[in-house]
């Protein structure tokens, strides 16, 4: 029997927070989250405030029961529409990963970390780089909440940069404290950036800029420093970034 907490997922959270808070932003430059919506889960399109993205259905929260159900397990979705058929990918990873909620194909959401948007959203976040998605939506329905995996190319995932490094990392600390080496690997991760170091000090390689991030005897982040190419907008140099 698999150790029904969430407390592995939780970690999972935390983790990716750092891409999650990017993710949004990109979202929002580009519609208002605002804005009424509507949703056609056949063509695996929402209209947001008039305009319309390419998504993947990830789940449903019901408002009665608090529990989030998988868009595969939904039997009001064929599970081979082009909106469904992806999220089948985060299952595949619920062994390797270790996380049973991404097998289970309804679980309750009590227990699960809330960053400030919801345990839905939590799960959203850490679910949608599995399936491509850049960000996610979510969408009230009245009985409950839908969320989203935005796959339009209109949303393209903001490119890892050594000028706003820093800020993403100590944005998602600041929200989200907890496992920062975890936030820094993740990010590192899904970005596909290469990472050398050891238990004290991560180097992660940014094109041609490389920022080295220093953690306490705690674990903490002591400082953020390293040096900028000139095509960073920057003079080429060293900063640091204490807590």
């Amino acid at each position: 029997m698999p150790d029904l907490t969430h407390e592995r997922f939780n970690e999972a959270v935390v983790a990716h927070v750092p891409i999650a808070i990017e993710a949004q932003e990109a979202l929002a430059q580009v519609v208002d989250l605002n804005g009424a919506y509507q949703a056609d889960i056949e063509q695996g399109v929402v209209t947001i405030a008039g305009r319309p993205l390419r998504v993947v259905l990830l789940g449903t929260v019901s408002k009665a029961t608090s529990t989030w159900l998988w868009s595969w397990a939904n039997p009001g979705f064929a599970p081979t529409l082009p909106a469904i058929a992806p999220v089948r990918r985060v299952a595949e990873l619920a062994g390797p990963w270790g996380l049973w909620e991404f097998g289970d194909s309804q679980f309750g959401l009590a227990g699960v970390l809330d960053t400030g948007l919801g345990a839905g959203a939590s799960v959203a976040f850490v679910a949608a780089p599995v399936v491509g998605a850049t960000a996610f939506y979510s969408a009230d329905y009245g009985a409950g909440i839908a969320y989203f995996g935005v796959v339009d190319p209109a949303v393209p995932r903001p490119p890892a940069q050594g000028v706003t490094f820093a800020r993403r990392i100590m944005a998602a600390v600041d929200l989200q404290p907890g496992n920062p080496r975890a936030q820094v690997l993740t990010y590192a991760a899904v970005h596909d950036l290469r990472v050398t170091g050891d238990d004290r000090q991560l180097k992660v390689h940014i094109g041609p800029d490389v920022l080295s991030v220093l953690f306490d005897e705690l674990g903490g982040i002591a400082t953020i420093s390293g040096t900028l190419s000139s095509g960073s907008g920057q003079s080429s140099g060293g900063f640091g970034r204490p807590l």
